[in-house]
Formats: C-alpha cells, sequence, structure tokens
C-alpha cells in the first residue's frame, strides 16, 4: 500500500510541477481516491482537473513510453482480426497496426508495463509476433474499440459495402470520424494502406468512367485499386474536410494537410487538389517523420561521399545545394544534414514551402503566397533572427539566388535544393537564372577536386 501512495503522490506532485494541476486539485484528488480506490489520472479526469490527453502524455514522458492519440488513431484490419473483441475489451487494449515482414504488432494500452496483458495477447497472436506497446487513455481504448471492431476495415471489405450501400454526405463533414460511412472509412484505409507500403504519395485520380488509385513506391507508381466513379465525389468531400479544404471549391487549386496517428506514430500528409476535365485530381505526399529523417550513415551514399558530406558541412559558412529530380530524396537528404548538425549551440532556421518535417529546436516557417512571405524575403528578416545555418526549401528565381548566397557571404551556413538533373548542372542553371559567376565561385562548397 505505502509503495502505491508513493507512486500516486509521484504523479501528483509532476502534474503540479508542470503546471497542468494544483495542489489544492491533487489534494481534492488523493480524497477523493480514499474514497472510491480509484488512480489517480481518472479522478482527476472525472472532476474536471485535467483531460485523458494530458495526463496520457504526462504519464508517457515519466516513463519515457510513446504514447498515441486515438481520436486521430487509424487501426487497420489485419491488427484488429489478431485480438478478439472481447479480450481488447477485457485487457483495456487495442491493436493498431500489424507488420508482416518484421513480424510487429503494436498495441494502444492503458498500462504498458502490464506484464499478465503482454503475454495473454502473445499467446493470442503467437509467440513469433513482437509486440509493441504504446500509451493511451482507457477512455479513448474504449471508444476506439466499439468504432473499430464494430465495422468492416479493410479495403475490400470497404470497397463491396460501398458498392452496396447509399452515401450520407452529412456524415462526411462531420468533425468526428463518422465510421458508419464506408466512405470514411477508407479514405482512412487507404492512407493506412499506402503507409505500410512505404508509399511516398497517394494518386486519386479520376477518369471518364472510373477513379483509379495509385502508391508511389521507390520512385515508381502502382496502381492499387479503382472504383466506379459515381463515388468520386463523396471521396474528395471527405479528403477535403480531413485536410481544412474548401468543399465548395473545385474550380481552382487547394493545398492542405492531414494529421493522423498511423502505427502508433504521428504521420502527416501535403494534399493538393488540381482540377482535370474529368473532376479533381487529389494527390498526398506522405510525411512520415520516423522513415523521412534518417542518419546520415543511413543515406546509402558510400563511405568515400558520406566522409567528403561531413567535411563540407563542418565549415561555418557557404551554399550547399541537394539536386535532383522530383521524388529522388533531396528533402530527406538536407533534414538528415539538419539533424546531424541540431545541437543546443547553433540556431538553424528553415523556410520552406510548407514546413515537412518539425523537428524539435530548429526554427521552421512556411512560405507562401497567402503568408505574404517569399523566400526572398523571408531570408532578408531571417537574417535578423541571429541564424547560423539556414535551409531555403528550392531556389526557383534570381531573387532567392541572391539572398541566399548574400547570406552565404556573411558568414551562415546555407542548405536549399535546386531542381536540376545532375549536380553539376546546378552551376548552368544558377548562372541562368542571373547569378553572377564571381559570387558563386567564393560561396559555393564543393568536393576536393573539382
Amino acid at each position: 500500500m505505502t509503495g502505491t501512495h508513493k507512486k500516486v503522490l509521484r504523479l501528483g506532485e509532476i502534474l503540479v510541477q508542470q503546471g497542468v494541476t494544483t495542489p489544492d486539485q491533487i489534494n481534492i484528488a488523493l480524497t477523493e481516491q480514499k474514497k472510491s480506490n480509484d488512480k489517480l489520472g481518472r479522478i482527476l479526469v472525472r472532476l474536471g482537473f485535467a483531460t485523458e490527453a494530458i495526463i496520457r502524455d504526462v504519464i508517457g514522458g515519466v516513463i519515457g513510453q510513446e504514447s498515441v492519440n486515438l481520436d486521430q488513431a487509424v487501426a487497420d484490419s489485419e491488427a484488429v482480426a489478431l485480438i478478439p473483441k472481447n479480450m481488447a475489451r477485457r485487457l483495456h487494449v487495442l491493436p493498431l497496426t500489424y507488420e508482416n515482414a518484421s513480424k510487429t504488432l503494436t498495441v494502444a494500452m492503458t498500462d504498458t508495463f502490464n506484464v499478465v496483458a503482454l503475454d495473454q495477447i502473445s499467446v493470442q497472436v503467437g509467440r513469433d509476433i513482437e509486440i509493441f506497446p504504446v500509451l493511451a487513455g482507457e477512455a479513448e481504448i474504449e471508444k476506439a474499440i466499439d468504432l473499430f471492431y464494430g465495422f468492416e476495415l479493410s479495403v475490400d471489405g470497404i470497397l463491396k459495402e460501398i458498392e452496396t450501400g447509399e452515401i450520407d454526405y452529412q456524415s462526411l463533414d462531420a468533425e468526428t470520424n463518422e465510421y458508419s460511412q464506408p466512405v470514411v472509412r477508407l479514405v482512412n484505409a487507404l492512407l493506412s494502406d499506402a503507409v505500410k507500403r512505404g508509399a511516398s504519395d497517394i494518386h486519386f485520380e479520376p477518369e471518364e468512367g472510373f477513379l483509379r488509385f495509385r502508391y508511389r513506391i521507390d520512385g515508381v507508381l502502382r496502381q492499387i485499386r479503382s472504383i466506379h466513379k459515381n463515388y468520386w465525389s463523396a471521396l474528395a468531400v471527405r479528403v477535403k474536410v480531413m485536410s481544412g479544404m474548401d468543399i465548395a471549391e473545385t474550380r481552382a487549386p487547394q493545398d492542405g494537410r492531414i494529421s493522423l496517428s498511423l502505427s502508433g506514430r504521428p504521420v502527416d500528409f501535403r494534399v493538393s487538389t488540381f482540377p482535370t476535365v474529368h473532376g479533381e485530381n487529389i494527390v498526398l505526399r506522405v510525411l512520415d517523420r520516423q522513415k523521412g529523417i534518417v542518419s546520415m550513415e543511413r543515406l546509402g551514399i558510400s563511405d568515400d561521399a558520406l566522409h567528403t558530406l561531413k567535411l563540407m558541412v563542418a565549415r561555418p559558412e557557404g551554399i550547399i545545394l541537394v539536386t535532383g529530380p522530383t521524388g529522388s530524396g533531396k528533402t530527406t537528404t538536407l533534414y538528415s544534414i539538419l539533424s546531424y548538425l541540431n545541437t543546443e549551440s547553433v540556431n538553424i532556421m528553415t523556410l520552406e514551402d510548407p514546413v515537412e518535417y518539425p523537428t524539435n529546436m530548429i526554427r521552421q516557417t512556411s512560405a507562401s503566397e497567402t503568408s505574404r512571405l517569399d523566400f526572398a524575403s523571408g531570408i532578408r528578416s531571417m537574417l535578423r533572427q541571429d541564424p547560423d545555418i539556414i535551409l531555403v526549401g528550392e531556389i526557383r528565381d534570381e531573387d532567392t539566388a541572391n539572398m541566399a548566397l548574400r547570406a552565404a557571404m556573411t558568414g551562415h551556413q546555407v542548405f536549399s535544393t535546386l531542381h536540376t538533373n545532375s549536380a553539376l548542372g546546378a552551376i548552368p542553371r544558377l548562372l541562368d537564372i542571373g547569378v553572377k559567376p564571381d559570387i558563386l565561385a567564393g560561396n559555393m562548397l564543393l568536393p576536393s577536386g573539382w
């Protein structure tokens, strides 16, 4: 009893230290706990002193355990099929994702150190499958069990359901996930499926009589499914609602962003719509932080090239350009370099269109027409923020190029991308947009021997 009381007090102290609750609120909750013998966190939520999400995040941070917000989570059908509903409810767990290649099952739990529950799950799914627990709130799990176990979740099953059912358009723009509507589940299932397959882009492409789904995997587009065009308007509405777009606007391009929890980790999608003769074409860029930001050693470049790259980024000034066609890994390379350089001793600032991978300790800004901040004016303002390292998302014109080179001339380390087919093509490309040769020669960092 003493050990349990000490653990409860410790949680209360942490909540007070982090400004979540006051000492008086903790004392009230402890008094209530003596009457009900319930968990302190549950009592605080019931009394309205804190939300379940905040309690979950605080506990996760204290024990060093990953947590997940199930309100934005998507469970796949393979994972749900591994654990029966009655077992999930009894153990207060929710299977989220099953990775067949690595034999890993991600499970949301209220207590990630419950070895009895973990052992029962292991017996149920098979000892050869590794269980990866993530922390979630009890009420969230109960609600999610009702959602995910109550409806069809596989892409094939949902498509069959769509072919035989009717679409309720009012449920598509609801703030909460209306899982009774198969279109809602279809969009979630496609996004989850794309992330599991390692896709970098998802294409929703309307044709004259049907809608084509394609994923870009390893740089190559692959057709995944196709459905009748009658259902495209409903799918388009759902994607627009999720990404915060105007559902009434169909004649102009729009941009948006979707944030979901897939495989127990946050995954973002950058969404773009474009009007075509057969309807709006929608493309989603998958921004998976876990896979998108890798160490420089895992970039797949040779040891000699890696050594040269580290020597180049060690210099305190100059500009380094990453070139290549779309989807070749320019952004991944740049963020790997920034992660390598990201320490408390330097101030790193980025200007992107838009910010793709939010990263701790790096000041990141989106440049867009709506914010009236373009790359050239953004760099000019950045120089007054005392930066050591500047990342410019892309050099597109003469003004941006000149400002980036001016920053490199004044003792800053500048990184950017340039759309050319080769590294050597960067020089004539910069000359073509108006950069003077003498300025270029004194600031561009090149490997020795060039």
